[in-house]
């Protein structure tokens, strides 16, 4: 990925924190490296989801050190995908996405926004576990049966909980981790069935300008999640980021594959003619054969 654009005036040239704490690489660790004991539990939540271990990652759920809780929850997770009948659960991976440390949250983000075994996410998951039976199960919350009470309380809890890790995603869409943020914004892409609460919590971190989140991977990783949302309230964030550095307006470009009018088009004109070759092709693309005639 390119290096900051310094010398744009169009772009952002500062992605340094503003709240005054001393600016800490994204992929550099401040913390102490994990010792010999942490790193083999680590290592053995790890073999537990590959493995099919779900009594010693679900013990390992619990460990004082957030890099074993992340493993862990990571292989309860990968023991649900697999078919395991005893995976990660959604109050489990809540109480990630509650998690106070980051590596924990990133790692319940990507649990929360994976695909399980049926193909379907898991915030809806839980909501149509309780329809899965089909019209057996209607007919039966025809009568006032105990059976059919029992459903009904079923699928009240499975929508309570859907609704309670839609609200922690609101939340890590708030966080002031900015590692957390960048997959929280990816996370919601991923979940459209929820974009109608998260859209405008992107389009804060995206922008359009002067807004938008002091981390340019935050706002990129924003802008793509709208593109692929698809959402109307995230058109003008959209049109906004091709105003900021160049890696953003890369994705504003292709995100504005989701949407049709002639803000859009002449957006798209004014991109083939961006410094950045990166963005002209990814214009071309999308405006097809003949985009470049008065654009060599």
């Amino acid at each position: 990925m390119a290096g900051p654009d310094q010398h744009e005036p169009d772009g952002r040239v500062d992605d340094a924190p503003t709240s005054g704490a001393p600016p800490v690489g994204r992929h550099v660790h401040p913390d102490p490296a994990p010792d010999v004991e942490v790193s083999t539990r680590r290592r053995q939540a790890i073999l537990a989801g590959h493995g099919g271990d779900a009594r010693l990652a679900r013990d390992l759920l619990t460990d004082p050190a957030a890099p074993v809780r992340a493993a862990a929850l990571g292989a309860l997770d990968r023991i649900a995908r697999s078919g395991g009948a005893d995976g990660l659960s959604t109050d489990e991976l809540a109480t990630g996405l509650a998690d106070p440390e980051p590596a924990v949250r990133r790692r319940a983000l990507e649990a929360l926004a994976g695909p399980d075994r049926s193909g379907a996410g898991p915030i809806h998951d839980e909501a149509d576990r309780q329809d899965a039976a089909g019209p057996d199960r209607a007919e039966a919350g025809r009568s006032n049966t105990p059976d059919s009470d029992q459903d009904e309380t079923n699928l009240g809890e499975a929508s309570g909980l859907a609704s309670r890790l839609t609200e922690l995603l609101l939340a890590c869409l708030e966080d002031a981790d900015h590692s957390v943020l960048e997959v929280a914004c990816w996370a919601a892409g991923e979940l459209p069935e929820v974009a109608e609460t998260t859209v405008d919590a992107l389009t804060a971190v995206a922008g359009p300008e002067p807004g938008g989140h002091e981390d340019a991977l935050c706002r990129e990783a924003a802008v793509a999640a709208l593109g692929a949302l698809g959402h109307e309230r995230g058109r003008a964030a959209i049109l906004g980021g091709l105003k900021d550095r160049p890696a953003v307006r890369r994705r504003a470009v292709l995100a504005l594959a989701a949407f049709e009018g002639d803000d859009v088009e002449a957006a798209l004109e004014r991109a083939l003619e961006d410094r950045d070759w990166q963005v002209r092709q990814a214009a071309e693309d999308l405006l097809g054969p003949g985009a470049t005639g008065d654009h060599p």
